[in-house]
């Protein structure tokens, strides 16, 4: 057994900082249920490593941590070792660093500049991070018994922002509580209810369903998603039908017109635009969208211009 299948064996032996999210119910990138079977060896943890916004990550861990030391003027190392809670063994914890001197750790993310101008971020020096991040922090302050956690976030490529977690009791009780609810799952072999209407559901049942045995089998007892699948499409189809009539209504009013604009400023542009032929052919095609009403310009006042 290498180095990193031992690692795996040792994650699939409990939670990990990572996991405290989904096993919580409360994580956008992977259900309980997955997680769950992950655990329970039925499914084959998926090989990140492959991904390509994983491996920045990875690259960019050390490059963070070594920018928030000199920053902070402190020093942070490795602790190269999965670490288990002393009163509950399943509680473990592969952290990013630890700070030297102080009992503060530090978790390492690189962030795409639009999921953090859109996302779950609060103000720098604050707790507001994405949940994942949130439940990991709290999850690693548990396991090491330390009073602060700080999360570094390199943003766009360009601009550390640090993020400070502190120790909260009745949160981290919670999250002991929930953990361990899950994990008697795992160790029994009652799985939670799949989230159907997770993101991440379709492609889990892909992994999970890959091929087929041949077999016919009765599924009347859920003809109601039957019917539930049956009307959405149609209401899909009607919908899509009414987004193309109008478009068409637009369209002749228009005529040739560049810009057609409506009551509220907003406006409707046609513009032919010439595509380059790279791997396909050269053509040219009218784009047509609905734009946002402009801004009107700021006037420069006698008094600003003094």
């Amino acid at each position: 057994m290498n180095a990193r299948e031992e690692w795996l064996q040792q994650r699939q032996e409990g939670i990990g900082g990572s996991d405290a999210a989904a096993a919580l119910g409360l994580s956008r990138f992977k259900t309980s249920y997955q997680l769950y079977l992950e655990k329970r060896g039925e499914l084959p943890p998926e090989n990140l490593d492959e991904k390509e916004h994983i491996q920045f990550g990875n690259l960019m861990e050390e490059i963070i941590a070594r920018e928030y030391a000199r920053r902070n003027a402190v020093k942070v190392r490795r602790r190269n070792a999965i670490i288990a809670h002393p009163k509950y063994p399943w509680m473990r914890a592969n952290v990013d660093r630890l700070v030297e001197g102080r009992r503060t750790g530090l978790e390492c993310k690189n962030v795409d500049s639009m999921a953090y101008r859109f996302g779950e971020w609060g103000e720098p020096g604050t707790d507001q991070v994405p949940d994942e991040y949130l439940f990991q922090c709290v999850h690693y302050m548990a396991v090491l018994d330390y009073a602060e956690w700080h999360l570094a976030a390199c943003v766009g490529g360009n601009k550390l922002k640090v993020f400070i977690i502190t120790r909260d009791a009745e949160l981290e009780e919670m999250v002991i509580e929930q953990e361990h609810a899950f994990w008697q799952r795992v160790q029994s072999g009652l799985a939670p209810d799949p989230d159907f209407e997770h993101a991440t559901t379709g492609g889990l049942l892909k992994r999970l369903y890959a091929g087929t045995d041949g077999n016919e089998i009765d599924i009347s007892e859920i003809e109601h998603w039957h019917k539930v699948r049956q009307d959405a499409a149609a209401q899909v189809k009607l919908y899509e039908g009414a987004i193309e009539a109008a478009t068409n209504h637009i369209l002749h009013k228009m005529g040739t017109a560049a810009i057609g604009r409506l009551p509220d400023g907003t406006f409707y542009r046609r513009k032919e635009t010439e595509r380059k032929g790279y791997v396909v052919e050269p053509s040219t095609y009218m784009d047509f969208r609905h734009m946002k009403a402009e801004k009107p310009k700021k006037t420069t006042t006698d008094k600003e211009a003094a």
